[in-house]
């Protein structure tokens, strides 16, 4: 099967204004954090993902779209890379708590009725976007965020738009 990833690496965007407990892989500096980014895309290119762009900077962030690749080549090369992967890993930092998610996720649901139950592993809280039309970089997501700030999960926070 073939699809179009977008990935974000979201929790770079997030750490300054929703999630104060960004740790694991995103450490350091805004440049540190792009650099990062960069030697993923590096090695997915070098584990079967040649057209992998570079990521870009964006919304204080780092965002980067995913071209169609086959999901099994997919699949390889994000476990190939699972060690350069920007957003952290699930076993990095402390552990999100799942009570806070669940009141974070319901307090965005508020603001974006179609904001899908997030799956937590470890640190990481990761978030479905398909079929929601929800852009994590569009205005209406941004004012959820700010306005669900107080019930902040902690975490690193990954987004996916499997369109």
């Amino acid at each position: 099967m073939t699809n179009t990833r977008k990935a974000w690496t979201v929790a770079a965007l997030l750490c300054g204004s929703l999630l104060s407990g960004c740790g694991g892989a995103l450490g350091g500096s805004d440049e540190d954090k792009f650099q990062q980014a960069m030697d993923y895309t590096e090695c997915l290119r070098e584990n079967g993902i040649p057209n992998a762009p570079d990521p870009v900077r964006e919304n204080n962030g780092i965002g980067m779209d995913l071209p169609k690749v086959d999901d099994a080549v997919l699949k390889k090369a994000q476990e190939a890379c699972r060690d350069k992967q920007p957003q952290g890993d699930a076993e990095d930092g402390d552990p999100v708590d799942p009570a806070k998610v669940t009141a974070w996720a319901t307090c965005m649901r508020g603001k974006l009725p179609k904001f899908p139950d997030p799956e937590v592993e470890g640190n990481t809280i990761k978030i479905i976007l398909t079929g929601t039309g929800i852009e994590p970089d569009s205005s209406p997501f941004k004012d959820a965020r700010e306005a669900c700030d107080s019930q902040d999960p902690g975490g690193n926070t990954h987004f996916e738009d499997l369109d």
